[in-house]
């Protein structure tokens, strides 16, 4: 059991938790004092938003913000890799659900990058192609992708970085 779902941490005082240097009713922090992160980097949901955060600042300064978000990139390789996938296996694979699959693809549609074709088999089952358009653009978006991984990836030795892979596939997997 965690100190938090315990009741605290070793500093709690009689059902309340104190926090460990805190600072009297209007006293003033000084200037550039050591801002102490308390539980924070020992909870993996904060260091994963804190890696993301910086896995988006690289993508937007590398890409641009104006071009596919990484969710759509991500939807156009699973659609070049799967040709004719359907709309449920993109929403799967992504972790997406059916009304929001709906839209990005809508959008995607819309920029000419994919088309949705019905089934000779099932008529109710449509599935997704990358268009000529489409494939360019991810040709060109997977080069700059591969930009933004190479200089994340340089901070892990090789057997950290599959370590790493290995770890995070664990949580959604």
């Amino acid at each position: 059991m965690t100190e938090l779902a315990a009741g605290g941490h070793p500093g709690a005082v009689a059902g309340r938790q104190r926090v460990r240097g805190a600072v009297g009713k209007g006293a003033e922090r000084a200037r550039g004092a050591k801002v102490e992160l308390a539980c924070l980097t020992r909870l993996l949901g904060y260091n994963l938003r804190r890696a993301y955060q910086m896995s988006w600042r690289l993508y937007v300064s590398t890409i641009g913000e104006s071009k596919l978000r990484p969710g759509l990139y991500s939807m156009l390789m699973l659609v070049r890799a799967n040709p004719g996938i359907a709309q449920i296996e993109l929403g799967t694979h992504l972790g997406v659900d059916k009304a929001s699959v709906v839209a990005l693809l809508d959008r995607l549609e819309h920029a000419g990058f994919i088309e949705r074709r019905r089934s000779t088999r099932d008529r109710r089952r449509q599935g997704i192609f990358l268009t000529t358009t489409g494939g360019a653009e991810l040709e060109t978006l997977t080069v700059q992708v591969r930009q933004v991984e190479k200089q994340m990836n340089a901070r892990f030795s090789r057997a950290e970085y599959e370590q790493l892979l290995g770890l995070l596939q664990r949580l959604y997997g």
